[in-house]
């Protein structure tokens, strides 16, 4: 198929030489573009059709196979139960009863005649007399318990007993001969304990002198004892007392 440009006149210039070979060279190419494409279309329509290769088919062969059945669980049987065993019975052949006692069948004794009636002198009727009652005992109510006694009523019992003890442990005082010939004194704590009738239970020195003579001489004269028995309203228990011993050239 060949195209036709259509030239355009121009009476006053003319083309020149390389335009028109420019021209030329366009026309055949698209010439042979279009015989190329017939030509293709051509042997298309006059070429048989190929015959598609069909892909094979895979077979793939299964076997059916039985499994083996597994065993079946077999339960242990039970035990029997044990069978109690029979008790065995022993016959024992009671023994003979005991005879019997024979009773001794005493004579039947003649009947005694009836022995006369004795009179008997009935005692003359006598009166009662009224018993007198004893008169109730009146009832006798035991004296009323003494109220507790205070802290300060006690303090002041304690302070009395105490004023009774510290002249008898002066006069049981012993001053040591170095003493009186150095002219040297102390004074010495001494605790000890007492009963309610007045007897020394123990005794200690608590608070020492530098001097062990005072010391000894201290706790000699509480020893030696001799104490009175509690005070009346005093608590009736052992009781510990402190007392501070003197002990010098100026005590007797």
């Amino acid at each position: 198929m060949t195209t036709t440009m259509p030239r355009a006149t121009n009476y006053l210039l003319m083309p020149e030489p390389k335009e028109r070979h420019f021209k030329y060279a366009v026309g055949g190419a698209v010439a042979v573009e279009v015989l190329l494409v017939l030509g293709l279309v051509w042997y298309g329509h006059s070429r048989p059709p190929i015959n598609a290769v069909k892909p094979k088919d895979h077979v793939i062969a299964v076997q059916m196979m039985t499994l083996p059945q597994p065993p079946p669980k077999v339960l242990p049987k039970p035990l029997p139960k044990p069978v109690p065993p029979k008790p065995v019975l022993h016959h024992v052949t009671p023994p003979p009863p005991p005879p019997h006692p024979k009773m001794a069948i005493p004579p039947k004794l003649a009947p005694t005649p009836p022995a006369p009636p004795v009179k008997t002198a009935t005692p003359p009727t006598q009166i009662p007399q009224s018993v007198a009652t004893p008169a109730p005992k009146p009832l006798v109510t035991p004296p009323p318990a003494p109220p507790p006694m205070s802290a300060q009523q006690t303090a002041s019992l304690m302070g009395r007993y105490v004023g009774l003890l510290r002249p008898m442990i002066q006069q049981n005082l012993h001053v040591p001969a170095e003493l009186k010939a150095m002219g040297m004194s102390g004074k010495a704590t001494v605790e000890f304990e007492i009963s309610p009738t007045g007897q020394l239970l123990w005794a200690k020195i608590i608070q020492s002198s530098p001097l062990s003579a005072v010391n000894r001489a201290a706790l000699a004269a509480v020893k030696d004892g001799g104490f009175p028995p509690f005070l009346k309203k005093m608590p009736k228990q052992n009781t510990v007392f402190q007392i501070d011993v003197e002990v010098g050239a100026g005590s007797s």
